[in-house]
């Protein structure tokens, strides 16, 4: 099978298992598994697949987190023309319920017990609940009318090997291979279908810019549910052929230890995870000299970890690496260059990358000069196929020429680099003036005592709409509400300044390190209420 061949996902497997079958490259806690081993258990699993019944098309889903396990089934799913699709054990029972429900799966494989908790009441919830689900297999101890995955999948099956060769044989690249449910942070959460092509055509691009390659050592912590963990890092490491280290949960002080021991050479994490792995008291005692990149995203970098982060790279060598991207474009699109200044690497989220396309838009979607604030539109083969089963919102987002409008606010200046400013529907308007919350944000957290900031749009009577902001606090700084007043007051105009301000030394924050802007919006909706 040559290179130019190989347009499916699971192609990758089969490639590194031919050429290294010995090799290691999957690692969960004390099981490391070859190649030779990843390709063995995609193959028996996808036989057992076969044996349940499980048609061309159909959903495969996952109810675990980051575990050898997790890219054995995907890439099993993919292997007979399936959709694998993760689903989080922290979700609660009515979430799961939803995305069972829309997704309808043939087949559920479950984690028994996650941290603390014992999953089967869940998982015989969702198995007496949906009858589209014709086999459950657990990780750990069946539940009554389930299946050990680990022993129902070890079967050789050798009877299905033909069946097996033609059904991989009728898999074509445009053909849906991923399905990924968005944070919901307007209304219920959509499902973003990607196919074998989109995943390899962006990863492709991301392998040089990432470091990926046959000698890469990274890290993955992300919810499997989470585009990172499917495809930024998960996939990335199958297709340039390295190795990869799984945790089940983010915990600073393992990571650390883990990146020492396993040689780890890409981190790739979300700002608030460098945070919480500083604060850790061996952060700076840790050997990082293996990193060749320090990689992030999902928010803007804060000054402090520029600073630590910068400073390590100038003894080790290491890059600083960040971008922008989303579910829908199936990762990053957009990167930082090499040599990037501090500045530009806390403020920018770097430029498109070749040969994919990007324009910032009017309300009319009619192209912006450089420097001007509009919605960020982008197209390339890294496109998502459509929300699943909802053609109609696929449609307001998708034009005929291919564009994707991301609802994601920014400037580009005459490098072509993107500035995010927030996202459209964050956008509010006092007094009749546009006023673009991450610019404000920006600012407050430029004050040495803060972290993060979220400023939001409220109803006022005489302006319209009034911005909210609220700080969450460095570990051990302090800040006040009149100073934050002031720093605003000295760097933007009085429209944008905020009219209230909430210092906290916690904010609600997603998975994905962001602020959970929802949640502060159900308390101002609570707090305007009571006042």
């Amino acid at each position: 099978m040559g290179w130019k061949d190989l347009n499916l996902t699971w192609h990758y497997v089969e490639k590194w298992a031919e050429k290294k079958p010995a090799v290691e490259t999957l690692i969960f806690e004390d099981e490391r598994l070859t190649w030779g081993d990843f390709k063995d258990r995609m193959d028996k699993t996808a036989k057992a697949y076969l044996e349940i019944g499980v048609e061309k098309g159909d959903r495969i889903a996952m109810l675990s987190m980051a575990r050898n396990d997790f890219l054995v089934t995907y890439m099993a799913a993919n292997k007979i023309g399936a959709i694998w699709l993760g689903l989080s054990p922290k979700l609660t029972l009515d979430e799961l319920r939803y995305q069972v429900g829309d997704s309808q799966p043939t087949v559920l494989i479950a984690l028994r017990r996650y941290l603390d908790n014992d999953l089967a009441e869940t998982i015989a919830a969702l198995k007496g609940e949906f009858p589209c689900i014709k086999k459950v297999l657990v990780i750990g101890e069946a539940v009554e009318g389930t299946e050990s995955f680990a022993d129902f999948t070890a079967q050789p099956r050798s009877q299905l090997d033909d069946a097996l060769e033609t059904r991989a044989g009728e898999v074509a690249g445009s053909d849906e291979a991923l399905l990924l449910y968005t944070s919901g942070s307007t209304g219920k959460p959509k499902g973003v279908v990607h196919t074998h092509r989109s995943i390899v055509e962006n990863i492709k691009v991301e392998l040089p810019k990432f470091f990926f390659d046959e000698n890469t050592r990274g890290l993955l912590h992300f919810p499997i549910n989470h585009v990172a963990a499917d495809v930024e890092i998960g996939f990335a490491a199958v297709m340039g052929g390295g190795a990869l280290i799984m945790l089940d949960k983010f915990d600073p002080g393992e990571v650390l230890k883990i990146i020492e021991k396993e040689r780890v050479t890409v981190l790739g994490q979300v700002p608030v995870m460098f945070l919480l792995e500083f604060k850790d008291p061996s952060f700076f005692t840790t050997d990082f000299s293996s990193i060749k990149g320090f990689m992030w995203a999902g928010a803007a970098a804060p000054k402090i970890m520029i600073d630590v982060l910068s400073g390590i790279c100038a003894q080790t060598g290491a890059d600083l690496i960040t971008g922008y991207g989303s579910t829908e474009v199936c990762g990053f699109v957009t990167y930082s260059g090499k040599g990037d200044d501090l500045e530009t690497l806390m403020k920018s989220a770097g430029k498109i990358a070749e040969p994919f396309e990007l324009k910032i838009v009017d309300e009319n979607r009619n192209e912006l000069p450089d420097g001007e604030i509009g919605e960020i539109a982008v197209r390339g083969p890294f496109l998502m196929k459509g929300y699943y089963n909802k053609p109609e919102l696929t449609a307001e987002v998708i034009d005929g020429a291919g564009w994707h409008y991301t609802s994601d606010l920014a400037y580009k200046d005459e490098r072509g680099y993107i500035y995010i400013t927030g996202r459209r529907s964050e956008m509010f308007k006092t007094g009749g003036e546009n006023v673009y919350p991450r610019e404000i944000e920006d600012v407050i957290e430029s004050h040495d005592g803060v972290l993060f900031a979220a400023v939001i749009g409220v109803p006022d009577e005489i302006f319209q709409e009034v911005g909210w902001a609220f700080a969450m606090l460095m570990p051990g700084q302090s800040a006040t509400e009149e100073e934050l007043r002031e720093l605003c007051k000295s760097k933007l105009a009085n429209f944008k300044v905020p009219k209230r301000f909430f210092v906290r030394d916690l904010l609600p924050l997603l998975a994905t390190g962001k602020v959970d802007k929802l949640a502060l919006k159900a308390e101002i909706e609570q707090m305007l209420k009571n006042e």
